[in-house]
């Protein structure tokens, strides 16, 4: 018996054509489950988990607009809240060094600019080496977006640790 006949059908029972469309709409159901359940296709299978996690970041912007994060605010992702929050914030003044008149290096303050240096603390998924807060990867020295229900800012991470 033959895996395909002489009019493409597969072992005298489909036609070829059709058994691959057949697939092809198995698949997409499979895609679209997925999708359903809030999962991404790299997820299934793999060995994540929940670890504590806390870290800093450095947010630099305009004077006065960073007068809206608050200890305590919810972190979230795509209107969607993480079982993050952020525990502690400190908003300094930035320092910036130019030439006085004779020529000589002198440092102060910028009027016009400040940091908010934040520290964050939740659970978040650890895998594949890395930890995540919600599709961020979270690595020192990278760019991560703080989201709450009134703001949105970029910053620099400073540290990461874990906390038992």
């Amino acid at each position: 018996m033959k895996i395909i006949n002489k009019e493409g059908k597969l072992f005298n029972k489909i036609n070829i054509l059709d058994f691959i469309f057949i697939l092809a709409i198995v698949f997409l159901i499979f895609l679209s489950s997925i999708k359903i359940m809030g999962k991404e296709l790299q997820d299934i299978g793999s060995s994540a988990e929940n670890v504590k996690v806390e870290f800093s970041a450095s947010i630099l912007m305009d004077a006065g607009y960073l007068d809206v994060i608050k200890e305590g605010d919810r972190i979230g992702e795509v209107k969607q809240y993480l079982d993050s929050y952020i525990k502690e914030v400190q908003i300094e003044p930035v320092y910036s060094t130019n030439l006085n008149f004779n020529g000589e290096k002198v440092v102060s303050v910028d009027p016009s600019m400040e940091v908010a240096n934040i520290i964050v603390s939740g659970d978040m998924l650890y895998d594949n080496m890395s930890y995540k807060l919600g599709n961020q990867e979270l690595r020192q020295g990278k760019i991560i977006f703080i989201e709450s229900d009134f703001y949105r800012l970029k910053g620099q991470i400073n540290w990461i640790k874990v906390v038992k």
